[in-house]
């Protein structure tokens, strides 16, 4: 069991044919490298049993910019699904691998507890770092609900509903929205997103977001956001 994805990155890096061909990551030693860069990646719930850490292609050749797809299971039996699935994918790819010139499949959205993507520079320089799975919305009553109540406390939302007089009812009130890791908030801590819409024009929507503890019971950092609707 790990605490830490980057513990399993360190010890297993796999490679989209298409990365490798390019000569990209090719050091026994750059799994290990990579890791030592990376943000914390600590799990939501419980400790990871495994994962799959595979630089994905850009559909670029020569490559610009890749990533790394991080998936990461809490049991065996999950870990030993999501390699099934890796072993297809990296077959059907192999099937369709015959001329350069033309696009294959990568290892986008597969089954994972956990899924990350992770800007990387073909020399190895990290970027932006997102969770990708989609129940990071999902979110629990009580748990909105004390998010909710801990920003609804704080000076910068007082101080923020205080000026706020012209703002339209329909904007609704705070609203948690989504749980946030520690590699995108580098809070130590999963911290929950509470959103406080201020404006909307029928296509974007821009306001301020609290990124709430639960633990501590304290909002860890303000911020503005821009949101645009399909």
């Amino acid at each position: 069991m790990a605490s830490d994805l980057r513990d399993l990155i360190a010890k297993d890096l796999h490679r989209h044919p298409r990365v490798a061909y390019q000569g990209f990551f090719r050091e026994a030693d750059a799994g290990a490298k990579l890791a030592a860069t990376l943000p914390p990646l600590t799990p939501f719930r419980n400790d990871y049993f495994g994962a799959i850490a595979v630089i994905d292609w850009d559909h670029r050749l020569p490559s610009q910019r890749l990533a790394l797809r991080v998936y990461a299971y809490y049991t065996e039996a999950g870990y030993a699904s999501g390699q099934e699935a890796f072993d297809d994918r990296l077959e059907d790819i192999g099937s369709r691998d015959r001329y350069p010139e033309f696009d294959v499949p990568d290892f986008d959205n597969l089954a994972a507890d956990e899924a990350y993507e992770i800007e990387v520079g073909t020399d190895g320089e990290i970027g932006r770092c997102r969770l990708t799975s989609a129940w990071r919305r999902e979110i629990g009553r009580d748990d909105a609900r004390h998010a909710v109540q801990t920003a609804s406390k704080s000076e910068e939302y007082e101080r923020l509903s205080a000026n706020a007089g012209d703002r339209p009812p329909h904007l609704g009130d705070l609203e948690a929205v989504s749980w946030t890791p520690p590699c995108e908030s580098q809070h130590a801590a999963w911290t929950l997103d509470v959103w406080y819409l201020m404006a909307f024009d029928g296509r974007v929507g821009t306001g301020r977001s609290f990124l709430v503890d639960l633990e501590a019971k304290h909002v860890v950092s303000v911020r503005d956001f821009s949101v645009r609707t399909a």
